[in-house]
């Protein structure tokens, strides 16, 4: 079987399950493959992007772009999609805030503490709605739930005070995120500086938290596998038995090597889909001598 297809986005489905959303050409739906347990060799095409579509913040709901339209390489979506759409995540920052973003902005969202590795401690906001998909979009690995506010606007005054101390990031690269992988995670670490962490905002923000305990999110990435020193292909192509995806990157294992392949910022490229692996071509890694 091989099947080529627009990639749209990677996420979690309604059962928290990774997968990726594609489009096929000639089709007025997104589809979702879902991606565990599965033999497959994914390739990325980076030779044209394409616009993504547009997504209606009310509905939820998803379409593509009526054009299919052609973009640069730096963009995702085209000028009409964007203004479907109507989202900027950065709304704090922005001059103006679409009418579609307003309707979100008053809903409920929740404010959070994401771990990723000693010492690293993020925070964020979300919409309510979204529960724990936007940590797992994220690639954290335990998360605290701290509070959740009447408004997208009154979460963000606790995140931005927040992201003012020391040792709690606003934002991740994902380069940053993915040299954590080769270290072992201890989700009793995690939890222990996450509740340290909520008392520090009690004490130093004022903050009054609800009543949650923190999470460990391993099993909604890979299920029963562990993460084990994956090796990272820069190639936008990967193979082997798909262990499943810990944020945007994609965990195969193939003679008994872990590989990952992220995939944040290939949105809009074509994608061919095969259930045949390949090897994965990779710069050899050296050995430790200790």
């Amino acid at each position: 079987m091989s099947d080529d297809f627009l990639f749209i986005i990677h996420g979690y489905d309604a059962d928290l399950a990774p997968c990726l959303t594609v489009h096929k050409s000639n089709s007025n739906n997104f589809e979702h493959i879902a991606l565990r347990n599965k033999a497959l060799t994914l390739v990325l095409d980076k030779s044209k992007r394409y616009c993504t579509g547009w997504h209606d913040l009310a509905t939820a709901k998803s379409s593509p772009c009526p054009d299919s339209t052609e973009l640069p390489e730096k963009f995702s979506q085209c000028r009409h999609c964007q203004n479907k759409t109507g989202f900027n995540p950065a709304f704090y920052n922005a001059s103006s805030v679409s009418p579609q973003q307003q309707a979100r902005n008053a809903q409920p969202h929740f404010l959070y503490l994401a771990h990723f590795a000693p010492g690293v401690v993020k925070v964020g906001i979300s919409w309510a709605n979204r529960g724990l998909r936007r940590l797992l979009d994220q690639g954290a690995r335990s998360c605290l739930v701290i509070k959740t506010y009447p408004t997208a606007t009154v979460a963000r005054q606790y995140e931005a005070k927040i992201s003012s101390l020391p040792g709690i990031a606003e934002t991740l690269q994902a380069k940053t995120k993915q040299a954590f992988f080769a270290q072992t995670y201890d989700e009793k670490v995690g939890a222990k500086e996450l509740i340290a962490a909520r008392q520090r905002l009690i004490n130093e923000c004022g903050i009054t938290p609800e009543t949650n305990e923190p999470q460990f999110l391993d099993s909604h990435y890979l299920a029963d596998a562990c993460l084990n020193k994956p090796i990272m292909l820069d190639a936008p192509k990967i193979s082997g038995r798909c262990l499943g995806m810990i944020g945007s990157t994609i965990i195969c294992i193939q003679n008994e090597q872990q590989f990952g392949l992220c995939v944040s910022g290939l949105a809009g490229y074509r994608l061919k889909i095969s259930d045949v692996e390949e090897l994965n071509e990779h710069t050899p890694q050296q050995a430790s001598l200790f």
